[in-house]
């Protein structure tokens, strides 16, 4: 108790840096060790998923491979009982004659070599009667006696004629010969394939033939040795990483057929998980074996119903789990280091609400008053943010309060000027033209006329700073008409606008002075073949504007003279001065030219005028 009073006395009277840097280190201490540790869980469960799915494949792989070779072999098979040469060597061959016996088995050779020569890894073919046995003996012989009283017969016999697989077994104990049960030979161990033959004939005048019945019909039997069947999965073993892999094919009945031991070769000896595999046919299992955790992924052939297999350490499987370890380690260590420092720096977090000021403060120097800094806190950093944010929307509302009065001004000018000009007056003069022009047959000057009249009238009865799009396309369609009467056959213009947008509010003739810019400064070393290409979509809550042609370009220099407001024109900059005073400062227009390339005209503008974005200042 003395000891737990003491260090709570100590932990009172610390310094707050100190006991900053204590709690975020046992924090950050805990939610690393936490962390770490069930990233490891993670980890070890997502290598030992990938490693069976990897097994898996490998054995599915590997037993497709060999379900086609003794496919091979059983499509084969099938083609000896209707072979007419091999009816007629075994109906006529003499079993008495020795002579008789060697011409049938140098025909009989020869008609194995047609079907089962083409696979070299195969290692003999016979066909056995119980007089002789038939088939190339340069690698092995097989004793008729000894075949007719072995096992290898019986269960041939029970196939009905249908290919029958023996899984591995002891040459010399099965057939009989006793002499070489203790000798060490090649084929020692042999997988078999054993089949009763129907053999048929069909003559040319199309009679059915078979088998005598008093004969017995012949057996064949085509051997493989233990590494043909199992040869990809010792060249897998070999090549693969994990150092304690083994692999094996049983059958159903537990005989080994191959195995990664070779003592268990040929013996009866079934896995304890043989079972729910045969159940399963295909999957990967968990299971201790020999008091080890075993992964085993297993897979049923197709061919003959044996089960291959290959099965590793679950130790094995999360080798490399260990270097994850080390690293982790590692990374602790670094993080525990860090988080030292980070709580030694979190101080400096006191002054991020100036820092949030400061960078406000410099966004309004650059004319940006649509920004607002997030409010947290009652204390004193909040009430100054606050009352900075109140300060920013009083200067945003005073700079919209001059806008509105110097649109108002400008109103007055405009409605001062319409009155000097007498409107009236110039509408009536106008249709007075036009009527002169259409007595006189002047129909283009009569159209002119008419457009021009329609244009005055529709730019001096509306006295806002914004229309419909529509009317401002009607306009602009006027001018471009005026425009080409004027330079006749000099250009044509193409609009592609979206229907949608044809009823939103756009400033009154925002299209127009860079129409006019690409007539007169573009097309001004053209005498035709101008092209203007108007285009307007919606992105979103934003709409953008293209106008296109194939004048004359302008270089860099000219580029940055209009943006600068040096150049002559000043349609252009005041267009973006009205849109950026409607929209906001992050709307405008972009530039894209060259010399001899002609002119690219971006527009970027808000759906609906006075409803800015403002900037969130983080």
């Amino acid at each position: 108790m003395r000891i737990l009073r003491k260090m709570a006395d100590m932990a009172a009277n610390a310094k707050f840096r100190i006991k900053l840097l204590v709690s975020y280190f046992v924090l950050v201490s805990f939610i690393i060790l936490i962390l770490g540790f069930a990233y490891y869980q993670i980890s070890a469960r997502n290598m030992l998923s990938n490693v069976r799915e990897s097994l898996g494949n490998v054995v599915i792989n590997n037993n497709q491979l060999l379900d086609e070779k003794l496919q091979y072999i059983r499509d084969k098979s099938e083609m000896l009982p209707i072979d007419n040469e091999l009816y007629r060597v075994i109906t006529e061959v003499d079993a008495s004659d020795n002579e008789s016996l060697l011409k049938a088995d140098r025909r009989i050779t020869q008609i194995l070599f047609k079907y089962f020569g083409g696979d070299t890894d195969m290692y003999a073919s016979f066909i056995l009667t119980p007089e002789y046995n038939f088939g190339n003996t340069a690698r092995m012989f097989v004793m008729p006696q000894g075949f007719f009283a072995s096992s290898l017969y019986r269960q041939a016999i029970s196939g009905k004629g249908d290919l029958v697989w023996i899984p591995t077994y002891r040459f010399a104990e099965t057939l009989g010969e006793k002499d070489m049960s203790n000798l060490n030979f090649e084929f020692s161990k042999l997988v078999s394939a054993v089949k009763v033959l129907n053999l048929t004939f069909l003559d040319e005048k199309g009679i059915f033939h078979s088998l005598p019945q008093t004969m017995q019909k012949p057996i064949l039997m085509v051997n493989l040795t233990t590494d043909y069947v199992g040869k990809l999965f010792a060249d897998y073993a070999r090549q693969s990483e994990f150092h304690h892999l083994s692999y094996g094919i049983v059958d159903e009945s537990g005989n080994v057929v191959i195995d990664s031991d070779p003592e268990r070769v040929a013996s009866l000896d079934a896995p304890s998980w043989l079972g729910e595999a045969i159940a399963k046919k295909n999957g990967s299992i968990q299971k201790e074996i020999n008091g080890k955790s075993m992964v085993i992924s297993f897979s049923r052939m197709e061919s003959t119903g044996w089960i291959s297999y290959i099965e590793i350490p679950v130790k094995d499987a999360l080798q490399d789990l260990n270097a994850l370890r080390r690293y982790s380690s590692l990374f602790l260590i670094v993080m525990l280091l860090v988080s030292i420092l980070l709580a030694y720096v979190m101080s400096v977090y006191i002054t991020k609400p100036i820092s949030r000021m400061k960078k406000a403060m410099k966004l309004m120097e650059r004319g940006n008053f649509h920004i607002h800094i997030p409010e947290h806190g009652r204390d004193e950093f909040g009430h100054l943010i606050r009352t900075f944010n109140h300060m920013n929307g009083r200067i945003q509302t005073l700079i919209e309060e001059n806008y509105a009065s110097r649109l108002r001004e400008k109103e007055a000018e405009l409605m001062a000027l319409n009155l000097q000009l007498n409107p009236h007056f110039l509408y009536n003069t106008l249709t007075t033209l036009y009527w002169i022009a259409v007595e006189n047959n002047q129909q283009e000057m009569s159209l002119i006329i008419h457009n021009l009249a329609d244009m005055l009238q529709t730019s001096t009865r509306n006295k806002k700073e914004t229309w419909p799009l529509r009317t401002d396309l009607d306009w602009l369609n006027k001018y471009i008409y005026i425009m080409s009467s004027r330079f006749e056959n000099l250009f044509h213009v193409e609009m592609e606008v979206e229907e949608k947008l044809l009823d939103m509010e756009v400033p009154k003739l925002f299209l127009q002075p860079f129409v006019e810019n690409a007539i007169i400064h573009g097309f001004a070393e053209k005498e035709q073949g101008g092209k203007i290409g108007i285009k307007g979509w919606s992105d979103g809550n934003h709409v953008q504007f293209s106008i296109v042609d194939n004048g004359s370009g302008m270089d860099k220099e000219q580029i940055d003279r209009i943006r600068s407001g040096k150049a002559h024109s000043t349609g252009m900059p005041n267009v973006e001065k009205r849109i950026k005073l409607l929209y906001g400062l992050h709307y405008g227009f972009d530039i894209y030219s060259a010399e001899g390339s002609g002119t690219t005209i971006i527009l970027r503008m808000g759906m609906y005028p006075g409803q800015q974005d403002k900037t969130e200042v983080q």
